[in-house]
């Protein structure tokens, strides 16, 4: 028996032990610790040249997550991209490329063990070659160039064949607690190896969604929007292009996500260029559309504080002179939120004064309404029951000065179907292709509604003509539009 005692502190572990044991080599079982980006960085060749490559690793992984096999993809590629995506692929993008070819080579296969089963600590290996020959090794060395090259590491190796028996037995009991890595984290890998940045000018507007969202949070966390909130920023992008401005009203039911699909639409607006962005919601809800853009999107923004008359950034610090009310006017960041609480309580006889009046004298890109149902008619009895509410009253003037108007709520209807056409009427306001212009019979939500359930019916052509015209669909809505 040949036995061989290595230490960082005298050898080079990457040549004088691993590139050397692996030259020549048919199979490869290895006990590593995490699966890294570096793992065969020092070895690549080597390991290219192997029929039979298995190395067993640590995960990050709950047992009840491991045993989902979304929460267990989602929480792996959770755990991979804690690095600096960025840093990596300028700095090691090679390593990555190599990494890619490797793994989908076919020659080399990865599992990954959940942490409640066990924490691999101990890391050995067992090599085979054509002779018939084993080598087999245990110590402290990781899978990592860091392990390898730098780190202070002790190895045992020897080719008794007891040995390398008591290795592989190691071997194949965790191989069989293990799962394959996820397809999750190969085609992160793959894309990070052919990752190139790109000017939002030499995209189309329909590509820009995936460039920005590619590395935004809620996908290197492993998430990712869900088919309705990408369908609504691909209409989102389709009205744009068809009116030069998007008018939307998105009325799905609680807990779906429509602050994140809204958001998404906004950054898209902001990305494009297309102006400031404005959100509104109640007060008890702007930090919470703060954090969540920051967190799902990684993007910064501002919460004016109504009380201190100063913008708030993500960290809580000021962003613009404490007290200075005219700041509103001009926020710090491309994506501001407001507390709609402030329109409510800032208008004298139809006329709004101090911040709200201020926001007014603005233009924006895109200007987004949560809880939109709370902008109605006051409602009640005596004169004013059929008098817009403050925030109705704003929205109907602000939709002139946005390019793009996007509504959300979960109860457009509360008690009357006027309270919808109220929201319509909002985005009606500077983009008549809504309902129409003042003679269109869409304006009036009685006999609007009589047309829409069926109730009533157009006589003549002449009739149904006027229905049809004003607004006049755009062509890909239907095919008796197209032949007009």
């Amino acid at each position: 028996m040949t036995l061989n005692r290595f230490s960082s502190r005298t050898d080079r572990l990457d040549t004088d032990f691993l590139a050397k044991s692996l030259t020549g080599a048919t199979k490869y079982l290895r006990i590593a610790g995490y699966f890294r980006s570096s793992i065969f960085e020092l070895v690549g060749e080597q390991i290219a040249d192997i029929p039979e490559v298995k190395i067993i690793c640590n995960s990050e992984l709950d047992l009840s997550d491991f045993k989902v096999a979304t929460n267990r993809n989602t929480a792996l590629k959770e755990r991979w991209n804690e690095v600096d995506v960025e840093a990596e692929a300028l700095l090691k993008k090679e390593r990555y490329r190599l990494l890619d070819e490797l793994l989908t080579a076919g020659n080399v296969e990865i599992r990954v063990v959940p942490k409640d089963i066990l924490f691999l600590h101990g890391k050995a290996g067992s090599i085979h070659y054509a002779d018939g020959r084993r080598q087999s090794f245990v110590g402290s060395v990781n899978d990592s160039k860091s392990a390898f090259a730098h780190n202070y590491e002790l190895v045992w190796q020897d080719d008794d064949s007891d040995s390398a028996d008591w290795v592989e037995d190691e071997f194949w009991a965790l191989w069989a607690e293990g799962v394959p890595l996820p397809e999750t984290i190969l085609a992160e890998i793959n894309r990070v190896a052919n990752r190139r940045e790109v000017t939002v000018e030499v995209l189309k507007p329909s590509e820009i969604p995936a460039a920005a969202m590619v590395e935004a949070p809620i996908y290197r966390g492993g998430e990712q929007l869900q088919p309705w909130q990408r369908s609504f920023v691909t209409l989102f992008l389709q009205h744009r292009e068809t009116y030069g401005k998007a008018r939307l009203l998105l009325a799905d039911e609680v807990g779906v996500g429509k602050t994140l699909s809204m958001a998404t639409s906004a950054l898209v607006s902001s990305l494009l260029d297309d102006g400031p962005v404005l959100i509104l919601a109640p007060s008890t809800l702007t930090q919470q559309w703060q954090i969540e853009m920051l967190d799902k999107l990684g993007i910064p923004s501002a919460v004016w504080s109504s009380q201190k008359k100063v913008w708030v950034g993500n960290e809580g610090q000021l962003l613009s002179p404490r007290g200075d009310a005219s700041s509103i006017k001009k926020c710090p960041y491309s994506i501001a939120i407001v507390s709609t609480g402030l329109i409510m309580h800032q208008c004298e006889k139809t006329i709004f004064v101090k911040d709200a009046g201020m926001l007014l004298k603005n233009g924006y890109g895109c200007v987004i309404l949560d809880e939109a149902h709370k902008a109605r008619l006051k409602g009640g009895v005596g004169k004013s029951a059929d008098e817009p509410n403050n925030l109705l009253r704003f929205m109907r003037e602000i939709g002139k000065r946005t390019q793009h108007l996007i509504l959300g709520t979960a109860t457009p209807i509360q008690t009357n179907v006027n309270e919808l056409w109220e929201l319509l009427g909002i985005l009606n306001s500077g983009a008549e292709f809504v309902l129409g212009d003042a003679l269109s019979l869409w304006r009036n939500y009685e006999t609007a509604t009589e047309m829409v359930t069926g109730r009533s019916k157009a006589h003549n052509e002449s009739e149904a003509w006027d229905w049809l015209r004003n607004p006049l669909p755009p062509s890909y809505e239907h095919l008796s539009v197209q032949n007009i």
